[in-house]
């Protein structure tokens, strides 16, 4: 049985793309806010026990044991996150926590109850596509970074980081909401977005954890 530091591990490199491309230790130690030497250490285990694969010089892919495991743990986490919002009142910046701790506390039973009393919904708060069976590609993978400015741009997905989920909080901006790119700032790696009357500025390496569609008609 794995510790939940390791799935947190195997989470890690599912984000990453690691179910199709090698993720490297230096990336993971990013992601994970570690040092790369605990990375190293760490997949070598998960090797052993067959749950990644391990290339000299590119770094780490799931195998088909690991992207099973994973794709349960990520399942009970947006489900649990889903919960929490529409039975409890949680808001999408409080519930990745809580999150964490009851995906592995919960049993797989009280994963099929709340499922099927919220009728098996697509995604989690936050936009992610909820596993189920063979269906495990995200559906919203377009990045702000990706769109030209004067595109409107409707927000369908974020990536469930706490610190990026309180400053989209404070500036209220949510999933569903159509923003302008307004303008791009490559020297200081800046994207303006413009929101109704009101202008944000975020990072392009935030916009790279926001995931949208482009509005073809104003």
């Amino acid at each position: 049985m794995l510790t939940e530091e390791q799935e947190d591990y195997l989470k890690a490199i599912f984000g990453l793309n690691g179910t199709t491309d090698y993720v490297s230790n230096k990336n993971l130690a990013q992601d994970l806010n570690i040092k790369p030497s605990s990375v190293s250490e760490m997949m070598l285990r998960l090797k052993k026990d067959d749950y990644v694969d391990i290339r000299p010089y590119k770094g780490v892919k799931l195998t088909q044991k690991g992207l099973d495991h994973t794709t349960n743990i990520i399942k009970r986490h947006r489900l649990i996150e889903r919960f929490l919002i529409e039975e409890l009142e949680y808001t999408w910046d409080e519930v990745h926590e809580e999150a964490e701790i009851l995906e592995h506390r919960v049993s797989d039973r009280f994963i099929d109850k709340i499922d099927k009393l919220m009728g098996y919904p697509t995604t989690c708060p936050h936009g992610g596509i909820i596993p189920r069976e063979n269906q495990i590609e995200e559906i919203y993978n377009t990045s702000l970074n990706d769109f030209e400015i004067g595109d409107d741009v409707e927000i369908k997905r974020v990536m469930d980081y706490v610190n990026l989920l309180d400053y989209l909080s404070n500036q209220e901006l949510h999933i569903g909401d159509v923003v302008t790119i307004s303008n791009k700032d490559s020297l200081n790696q800046l994207i303006e977005l413009k929101l109704k009357d009101k202008t944000i500025m975020i990072s392009e390496t935030n916009a790279s954890y926001l995931f949208g569609i482009k509005q073809l008609n104003k």
